[in-house]
Formats: structure tokens, C-alpha cells, sequence
């Protein structure tokens, strides 16, 4: 069961160049859906479409200007999801520690350049480190970003009150050289709320029970997401149409492609657990999630975290993806993605990814260049393999 290699990249271009940024609950999260739902119905699926509530968010345009007496500096600056809109000039605070973030005494109306330990994990909702920024009452914050290719997720808190920026490391330099000065901060953004959606395609089988086959369409703000996740989301619209063209099946598959992961709650993303919820029966007879986020890359192995499974059928799993000279198998337990409400419902899983390349997700830098058409097929061959021998394909 080969994949089509030009059908699979005829999905990925749509996502990620005509379609574009996918975040959750906007115009374009609509455009997906329709997209995935008719491809589906098309393979002789059964569809539901799943809607559920969460945040939107609209943004024009982020300006950040250092002043001083040498004339206007503009520098690069990326809004973080769902920051409200500004326009605000105020004096430039750099803080590095946590303790200088509780105890300094000067930060109240100030822009805060959130630097060292201070910026840590902060994507994570009402974590105590927002709180903190939220009770100095600055005028915005600006965050470093570890890397050049700047993240549009470091923050993505919907109820955050401070307006908040990233940059990269370089243009973090240049600021805590200008601390003491004033900066301009023009950010024009709206959040409200709105829908997002899984969108699932059955195959029944003969027999009681199914296989779930996913990945989230949906990306970080401004970000193509080639890698996070339209790769993955082809995948899964591919190996849709290649097993419903096949033979009968022991077990049904579940093919679904989840809305919301990049918006999800800590580790567990919100499309998936809204599955889970709405899902009780179907979840019950599911006897393996199979996931695929961040695979086609090019240059990059194919990775497989196998976890949750009994041994004998870990060995199985193992000695199946051994056949495959460009897979790299383990058993580490990989959280992160949609299969981990499956996982912590004691559903033994299978997280497929890419490794030995750096991938610039959660930015604009994630798009189709990154991507190979060879490794892209070769991903939905080892999966398909996997699937159809969990699923008893004849």
C-alpha cells in the first residue's frame, strides 16, 4: 500500500500556500474544514464535522520603535497569540530573573523586556509568571525569543492584560543596551470568540472497535505550519483515501483531523480533548491512537515514539517499523500533541514526528521549503503499514 507522492503534495501545497495560517476559530480554520470534510466524503468516508468554542484572533500589523536622541529606531517585533491591541510609548525595563520580576520596584507603567529565566515557560495559560507581569501593571511586555526565527506562540494566553510582543535574541540585545529609554509599541489586534472544529472521516470495520489516525490542521499564528502540522494532516487525508480504496478491515479507523492543538491547555490540546468529552463510546472501543505531527521533512528521518503498549506488542510494533531503513523507533513517552488525551485514557499510542533537523515551528518560517515530497510519502508508507497491520487489513 504505497502512498500517491504527488497527491500527498498536492495537499500539502493547498494547506500551507493556498489556504496559509490555520489559527484556530478564523476564516481560514472555516477554509480547512471544508477542505479535509470534502476530501473525505469524497474517499467514501463517513464525516462529522465537531464543532467547539475557543478563542480567536485578529492581527494587522505589530510596529516597535527604540527612541532616542540619535532619531526613531524601528526593530522586528512579532505579536504573541491573542494579545490585545496598543498604542503606547513608555519607558524600556529589562528584566532577567524572577525575583527582580516580584521585588524591583519600578516596573509599574513601564514596557518590560522579559529576558533570561523570566521568560521561560510562559505559553502556558495563567501560569504564575503571567500573573506576576499581570501584577506589576506594566504597559507591555517584550519577550526574547531563543531563536532568529521568531516564535508567534511563546505567549498565548486569550486573557492576558498586558500587551505582548516577541523578538529575536539580536534585537533583545539591542534593547537591554537602550533600557532606560522609551519605546514606541504600536500593536493592532483584536480577540473574540469563536468555533473551532475536528473533522473526522470513518471507515467501519467488521468487528467491534476502531484505530484513530490523526493530526491537527490548525497552526500557530502566522505561521504556514508546512511542518506543524500540514504534513501531517496530508498524511492522514492520504491514507484516508488509500484505505478506503483496500480491502476489508477487522477494525474501523478513525481518520480525524483535530482543530486547536497549537491553542491547547498545557499538554493536552484542545480538538482532541473535545473528542475525547464528546466521544465516550467510540473512545472506549479505540485500540490505538496513531498520530502524525512534524513529519515530510526533508532531510530528517522519520521518528516513532511507541508508547503504552504490552510488551509483546511493543516488540511487534518495533520489529515492523525495523523494516523500515528510514525510521527511527523507541519507547519514550512523548507528550505535546493530540494523541495524549488517548494516552492518559490508557490507549497505547504511536507519535510520529521527524528527526535530526531543526524545525523553525510556531513561526513564519515554517513553510514549504522545508519540506520533501520523498520524505512525505515515505512517512504515510510506514504508517499505512502500521495501520493496516493493527487494523487487519486483508
Amino acid at each position: 500500500m504505497q502512498a500517491e507522492k504527488d497527491r500527498l503534495w498536492e495537499h500539502e501545497k493547498h494547506l500551507c500556500e493556498e489556504i496559509g495560517p490555520r489559527l484556530s476559530g478564523t476564516p481560514a480554520d472555516e477554509r480547512t474544514v471544508e477542505y479535509i470534510g470534502e476530501h473525505f466524503r469524497r474517499c467514501g468516508a463517513e464525516v462529522e464535522v465537531q464543532d467547539y468554542a475557543c478563542p480567536g484572533w485578529d492581527h494587522e500589523g505589530t510596529e516597535l520603535t527604540l527612541l532616542g536622541e540619535e532619531g526613531p529606531e524601528a526593530l522586528p517585533a512579532f505579536a504573541q497569540t491573542f494579545t490585545e491591541g496598543c498604542e503606547l510609548e513608555a519607558e524600556l525595563a529589562a528584566v532577567g530573573t524572577r525575583h527582580e520580576l516580584e521585588f524591583r520596584p519600578d516596573l509599574e507603567g513601564k514596557v518590560l523586556l522579559l529576558d533570561g529565566e523570566v521568560k521561560g515557560p510562559l505559553a502556558m495559560n495563567r501560569n504564575q509568571d503571567l500573573l506576576a507581569i499581570e501584577e506589576r501593571r506594566p504597559a507591555a511586555a517584550i519577550i526574547a525569543d531563543l531563536r532568529e526565527e521568531v516564535s508567534s506562540k511563546l505567549l498565548r494566553d486569550p486573557f492576558l492584560r498586558v500587551p505582548a510582543v516577541a523578538v529575536a535574541p539580536s534585537v533583545a540585545a539591542r534593547l537591554r543596551k537602550g533600557e532606560g529609554r522609551r519605546v514606541r509599541l504600536r500593536i493592532s489586534a483584536r480577540r473574540y470568540d469563536s468555533t473551532s472544529h475536528n473533522v473526522i472521516g470513518h471507515l467501519p470495520g467488521s468487528e467491534a472497535g476502531r484505530i484513530v489516525v490523526g493530526a491537527h490542521y490548525d497552526t500557530a499564528a502566522e505561521s504556514p505550519g508546512a511542518a506543524d502540522d500540514a504534513g501531517g494532516t496530508a498524511v492522514v487525508m492520504e491514507l484516508c483515501e488509500t484505505f478506503a480504496a483496500a480491502g476489508r478491515r477487522r477494525l474501523g479507523i478513525d481518520f480525524i483531523a483535530f482543530g486547536a492543538e497549537e491553542y491547547g491547555r498545557h499538554l493536552r490540546a484542545l480538538g482532541s480533548v473535545e473528542y475525547v468529552r464528546r466521544h465516550r463510546a467510540e473512545t472506549l472501543q479505540t485500540q490505538a491512537a496513531i498520530q502524525a505531527d512534524g513529519v515530510g521533512v526533508a532531510g530528517a528521518r522519520l521518528r516513532a515514539h511507541v508508547m503504552g503498549w504490552h510488551p509483546a506488542r511493543t516488540e511487534q510494533i518495533l520489529r515492523l517499523l525495523g523494516r523500515f531503513p528510514g525510521c527511527t523507533a523507541d519507547e519514550r513517552q512523548a507528550l505535546g500533541s493530540d494523541h495524549v488525551p488517548f494516552y492518559v485514557h490508557n490507549i497505547p499510542a504511536i507519535l510520529f514526528g521527524s528527526a535530526g533537523r531543526r524545525i523553525p515551528i510556531h513561526s513564519a518560517a515554517d513553510t514549504i521549503d522545508l519540506m520533501g515530497a520523498d520524505e512525505l510519502a515515505a512517512a504515510a508508507d510506514v504508517m499505512g503499514a502500521v495501520i493496516k497491520h493493527l487494523a487487519g487489513v486483508e
